[in-house]
């Protein structure tokens, strides 16, 4: 989808500079020089200036989007050692709700669940009802391993919560695509009047071309970080991965 996007945009804003191309030669002398030029330069610099701010400001916003994500997976990565340290230290029956957390953990790695869209994978409920009831029915026998269980089912409860608030951001931070309609539209218009006033030969083609592929680059990459689950800039699953391979680390229970 993305790479439709960028190839439209470029298609639509290398034409409108052929076709400001072809103008040039239809157009009377008088349509190309003197005052005529000087309104159309005018409006070009009003058209330039807030594309180029919307531009810097949907990138900006985008790549926001994206670090937020990024950094969502590491928080996640981060509870998921914190809560095998917590069980860790809930008592030697704790071994059970270890190898379910790493099955879990194990699970969503193989499975990609980070790279999908689904609301219905966004947790596994059945192996997470099994979790949570294995560290509810541990038997701390000591106040330091009850503390640690009620941290455990305290940081379980959080570990839904910071995934589903990934899902959602990922699922409510759609691009505007009229917005976006009208930024490509001002872009077209641009590279119009640079076809306008200018004749044609090879280097100027290679300059306008250049241009076009620079404009639908950025659209592509605005697009792209918008969509961190899917296409070619994807989140990373490193940090679940190098959870993974912290997980029995500790002394206690060690699951296998």
């Amino acid at each position: 989808m993305t790479l439709l996007a960028g190839a439209g945009v470029f298609f639509l804003t290398f034409m409108a500079s052929l076709i400001g191309l072809a103008l040039h030669r239809a157009l009377p002398e008088d349509h190309r020089g003197g005052e005529s030029k000087d309104t159309v330069r005018l409006v070009q610099a009003l058209i330039a200036s807030m594309a180029t701010l919307v531009l810097g400001l949907l990138i900006a916003s985008a790549s926001t989007h994206y670090r937020s994500q990024a950094e969502g997976v590491s928080e996640l990565a981060a509870d998921v050692i914190v809560l095998d340290i917590a069980l860790a230290h809930s008592g030697p029956d704790a071994d059970l709700a270890r190898r379910e957390l790493r099955g879990m953990v194990q699970a969503a790695v193989h499975d990609h669940v980070l790279q999908s869209r689904q609301p219905d994978r966004a947790i596994d409920t059945v192996r997470f009802d099994a979790f949570h009831d294995a560290v509810a029915r541990l038997h701390p026998s000591n106040p330091g391993e009850a503390a640690a269980q009620a941290r455990a089912l305290a940081v379980a409860s959080r570990l839904v919560q910071a995934r589903v608030l990934l899902m959602m951001h990922d699922a409510t931070n759609d691009v505007q695509w009229p917005f976006l309609a009208v930024l490509v539209s001002w872009l077209a218009m641009l590279f119009l009047a640079m076809g306008v006033f200018a004749r044609w030969n090879r280097l100027i083609v290679v300059a306008l071309f250049a241009g076009s592929l620079a404009v639908s680059g950025a659209i592509f990459l605005i697009l792209e970080l918008e969509h961190p689950r899917i296409g070619l800039l994807r989140v990373s699953d490193k940090p679940l991965r190098f959870a993974l391979h912290q997980l029995g680390r500790w002394p206690g229970a060690t699951p296998e």
